[in-house]
Formats: structure tokens, sequence, C-alpha cells
């Protein structure tokens, strides 16, 4: 048989063989499972809690102190809620009352979640106390203060004898704008906070699902190694294909069927995305909200995902082999994969980091090291998503990765064909350098 045929037959083994065991149907069934609940996650949340409006109460001692009050706090409230529209149901609702001492009982009771009193002093200055048993220091009530604040504002400018127009005008906002440092960068800058954390954990979303391709199918080919290595299977196959080929195969076979799962999970989890609308509308009525995909979510990068998972896996997956053929026994196997899991764990590190920020993503380390092969599945999608790569540099890193996966074919194929005859010893790093230099 040919080259392509021996590597077609032993890929198709792998690929049958994997599909049908117990552990990858039960495993794949549980991952889809959960990808769903995660999907359905708010609307299962909002289905057990009921209705998640809030209700706030206002003592004034006027009552058209308490309308303003009333305005300001909605306004202030309902806008801070992300993602929410006008055709949603209002996370808070705000009511006027007149009994101060009725409405902190209400409280305790749970039917508000906080009341906001408000007094004149002897002065004439407002002066506002929260009563909740929520967090003096929490979001509601950081916006219950500024609320606060601009009602005293407004008060104060009343008393002065600005008439309502002119405090409109003066409370107008500015003309304010952002753009990019550099003059070249023609991108739209991301305006809003959902933009930013979403294209932040895309990012962060999609190196780790190449990481976990790499380091749980990288083992699992190992682990094949090892044991059709030591249940002396491997000497028959050798017979009927070269050690190369028997290499090719079992990383061809096994990452087909990591990708498979992973495609499972991914359409499974995409269309119940594009559902949750509809179900959510279904189970809750009025309540349910369209689902949003994360915004930076393009076709260009789901291919770039895609090759970088590719590529990274192919990299890894020969010198995972390559390394288990040096061992006879599944103890072993940890050790000898110890550098490519150290490796990968620090360019995902790394990677994740930058990011989200934590690391600068412009930082020229960061660049040159994104360029690196075994870093660059981990490193460039983050800079992509960010829009800090050039084109250049998406080019360039791709085209390393196939070179260095021509070289790591070479490199573990010579260690491959020596190491898989090798039994009941450990080579250390000399031997290895034998076996990378003659092949035998």
């Amino acid at each position: 048989m040919s080259t392509v045929s021996n590597i077609g037959a032993i890929a198709r083994r792998e690929y049958t063989t994997r599909m049908r065991t117990r552990s990858f149907v039960i495993g794949t069934a549980l991952l889809v499972i959960g990808v769903v609940v995660i999907a359905f996650l708010p609307v299962i949340v909002r289905a057990f809690e009921g209705s998640s409006t809030s209700r706030v109460a206002v003592v004034a001692p006027t009552e058209a102190l308490g309308e303003r009050a009333s305005m300001t706090i909605t306004s202030l409230l309902n806008s801070s809620v992300v993602g929410s529209s006008d055709d949603d149901a209002p996370d808070f609702v705000v009511t006027v009352v007149d009994d101060l001492a009725a409405a902190r009982a209400d409280v305790l009771a749970g039917s508000f979640s906080a009341v906001l009193g408000i007094e004149r002093s002897t002065a004439g200055a407002l002066e506002f106390t929260l009563y909740t048993n929520d967090s003096a220091t929490g979001k509601t009530a950081g916006l219950l203060q500024q609320g606060a604040n601009a009602i005293a504002i407004g008060d104060r400018l009343d008393r002065l004898g600005v008439a309502s127009v002119d405090q409109a005008s003066l409370f107008a906002p500015a003309e304010f704008g952002v753009q990019w440092p550099d003059p070249e960068r023609t991108d739209p800058i991301r305006d809003t906070m959902a933009a930013t954390i979403g294209q932040d954990m895309l990012a962060f979303g999609m190196t780790i699902l190449i990481f976990m391709i790499i380091i749980m199918y990288g083992n699992w080919i190992a682990m094949s190694v090892v044991e059709e290595k030591s249940s002396r299977v491997m000497e028959v196959v050798l017979n009927a294909a070269t050690p190369f080929q028997l290499l090719t195969g079992k990383v061809f076979g096994v990452g087909a069927v990591a990708f498979t799962q992973y495609a499972a999970i991914l359409v499974t989890g995409g269309l119940s995305l594009l559902l949750q609308g509809q179900v959510a509308s279904a189970v809750l009525g009025e309540a349910g909200t369209s689902a949003a995909l994360p915004e930076g979510l393009t076709m260009e990068l789901l291919l770039l995902f895609v090759a970088y998972g590719i590529l990274g896996f192919l990299v890894y997956a020969v010198l995972y082999a390559a390394a288990a053929s040096l061992v006879s026994k599944m103890e072993d196997v940890n050790m000898v994969v110890m550098p490519m899991t150290l490796v990968s764990t620090g360019g995902y590190i790394i990677g994740i980091y930058a990011a989200m920020g934590l690391l600068d993503i412009r930082a020229a380390w960061i660049v040159a090291l994104s360029q690196v092969p075994l870093l660059s599945p981990f490193m460039m999608l983050g800079r992509i998503s960010t829009g800090v790569a050039a084109p250049w540099e998406i080019v360039v890193s791709l085209g390393l990765l196939v070179l260095f996966i021509g070289a790591a074919l070479w490199l573990a194929a010579r260690v491959y064909a020596a190491g898989v005859l090798l039994y009941g010893q450990r080579p250390g790093l000399r031997a290895v350098l034998r076996l990378v230099r003659t092949g035998m």
C-alpha cells in the first residue's frame, strides 16, 4: 500500500475505535448537555426567580420634590443596566410614599429593596438617608448616592432662582470623543463596556478551547502510543506500515476525534444561543429577551480560530507522540510530555493575561513571542480580537506554524522510528539527541 493509503487506514482505525468508546460517547454527551445548560442559564434563573424587578421607595417632604427624585433615580438606575432596552421590563421601579416608618417596615418584609429618605435641614439643604439590607458600598447604593447628588444640586439651583430650562442647559453633557492613539488606525474604537468585555472574553474563550484541545488530546495520543507499545501491538503494526506512517495516521485520527467532539459542542452552543430568545419568550412570556452574539465575533476571526486550533494541535500532537515513544510504561508518560505541557501552559497564561489587559498586549516582547510557533496559537487570537495585530503578522505567524509542523514531523519521525522499539529503558537527553541525529 502507498504512504497515503497507510496513513488513511491508520487514521480511520484510530477514529472509529475511539469514537465508539464509552468514555468518548458519555463525555461528549455530558459536554453537550453542559453547554446547553450554560447557554440557557439566564432563562432558567429568571424562570425560577420570576420577575427580577426591584422596587425602591422615596420619602420626600413635598410632592414636587418626591416626583423630581423619582424621575431622577428611575432614569439613573435603569440606564445603568447593560443590555436593557425600552421593550424590557424595568429593573428598578421607584415609588413615592408618605410614611417613612411604614416604608422601612416594607423593606424588612421584602416589598421594597431600599428606601431613600429625604429631609430638609434648618439651613434649607436637603439631607438623604438610605435604608437597605444590602451593602452600603454596593452598586445600587452608589447609584442612589449619585441620584441624591443630582437632586441636591437641582434643589440648590431652585433656591438660587435658576429656572428649570436653564438648569437643563447647565446639565447638558459635553461633547466628548475617543480616538485611537495611532493616527494610522482606522478600525472603529470599542465604544461600550459591553464591546470591550465581549471581545476580551471572546479571545479568552477561544484561547481556552485551543489549550484544552492540545492538552487533552495530546495526552490522549501519548497514552495511546504507550498503550500500543506496552502491549506489543506496535510490533505487528510496524510490519505493515512505517513509523512515519503510524505517527502521522495516529495524529490525524485522534485529531479528527478531537475536532468532532468540539464541533458538536460549538454547534450545540451556537444553536442554543440563537434559540435563547424564542425559548425565553415561550417560557417567560414578555420577560423573555433575545440573546446577542458577542461583539467582535466575525467570520474572519472564526476562520483564524480554526486555523490556529488545527495548526497548534498538529504541532504539539506530533511532539507528544514522539515523546511518548521513548517510554514503555503509563506512569512515565507525564514525565516525558512535561516539557510540552510547560511550554503550552506558559503560552496560554501569557496569551490570556495579555487578552484580558493584565499585560501590555502591545509590548515588544509579547509581539515577538506571538510569532513563536509553539506559543502563537495561544497568543495571536487575543492580539487579533483587540485589533493590534497587523495582517502581515498573522500571515507570518501562520507561515511559521506550517514550516514548524514540517520540521516537527521530521524530528518526531526520527525519534518515533527508534523510540517505538525501545523497551524497558528511559533514554536520557544524550540518547534522545543521538536518536534525532541518526534516527536509530
